[in-house]
């Protein structure tokens, strides 16, 4: 039920981001477009056509030195975005265990622990996933968690069998707690504004620069200046949505939490705990 109704949500959020891609694109083709109109009738094609050959030479360079600025912020984003989507498997993976382990123990503590992770997946699914696309955490996931290491802490194990199972069981809560960490931090990080900046100025000149080479058909330089503009602009739109992974078109989805939680929820039914 909850997947299902996530996924109608993703689906009327990734339409609405769609027609945002394609308006912002469709903007900056249009104005580069029109830059190239006003260029072309202050100078002429002729008067700019006598410098093709030095232009081309140096926006050569121009063209590269952008590219490689680009395709090194797009591969680092896209490692930044991988690792928030693992650190969302290995807290689920961990939070399992957790619960898996402590079947070991006997009631009351295996219980309460095992309803109040049910209670903290509910938490992150219906409340705080919404929250981290604000770049903001959810406080009843903080104290639900907290609650599930005062439950482990609680514990006396009774026996030597018991013991070991205890040492593991803090070892898993220990890297569950780090990887929840993990992801209430990828929620915040994100490209330093000067770096931004850096890549906009970039954009303008490397557009700017394809004005000044001078054409006798019109039509076609104008196609291929909107290329360009075009290109550059879902590349940057593709940078600034890896740089959200929990907002946008490209997201980590809570998915993991929603299938372990219907597994959780079978298993613990079958042990007659929920």
């Amino acid at each position: 039920m909850a997947g299902s109704f996530y996924q109608r949500f993703q689906t009327l959020t990734f339409m609405t981001d769609v027609w945002f891609l394609v308006s912002v694109t469709g903007l900056v083709m249009a104005v580069s477009v029109l830059c190239l109109g006003i260029v072309r009738k202050v100078y002429g094609h002729s008067f700019m056509a006598k410098h093709n050959e030095v232009a081309g030479f140096i926006y050569a360079v121009v063209g590269v030195i952008y590219a490689v600025l680009l395709a090194f912020v797009v591969i680092v984003e896209w490692e930044m975005f991988r690792d928030a989507d693992s650190r969302v498997q290995e807290e689920v993976q961990c939070m399992a265990s957790v619960l898996r382990d402590m079947q070991v123990f006997d009631e009351p503590q295996k219980s309460l622990v095992s309803k109040e992770i049910v209670n903290y997946t509910n938490i992150v699914i219906n409340e705080e996933w919404a929250l981290m696309a604000k770049e903001e955490t959810s406080e009843k996931a903080v104290k639900s968690i907290a609650r599930i290491f005062t439950l482990v802490t609680e514990i006396k194990p009774a026996n030597e069998h018991q013991k070991i199972w205890y040492q593991e069981i803090i070892s898993r809560l220990n890297n569950f707690y780090n990887a929840r960490n993990h992801r209430v931090q990828a929620a915040k990080e994100g490209i330093p504004d000067f770096m931004w900046s850096v890549m906009i100025v970039g954009a303008i000149i490397t557009i700017g620069f394809s004005f000044l080479f001078g054409m006798e058909n019109l039509w076609a330089q104008s196609f291929m200046v909107a290329s360009l503009a075009g290109i550059i602009t879902l590349v940057l739109l593709l940078i600034v949505a890896l740089d959200h992974p929990y907002s946008g078109i490209i997201i980590v989805t809570p998915e993991a939490f929603v299938d372990q939680l219907a597994r959780i929820k079978y298993y613990l039914a079958i042990q007659k705990i929920l």
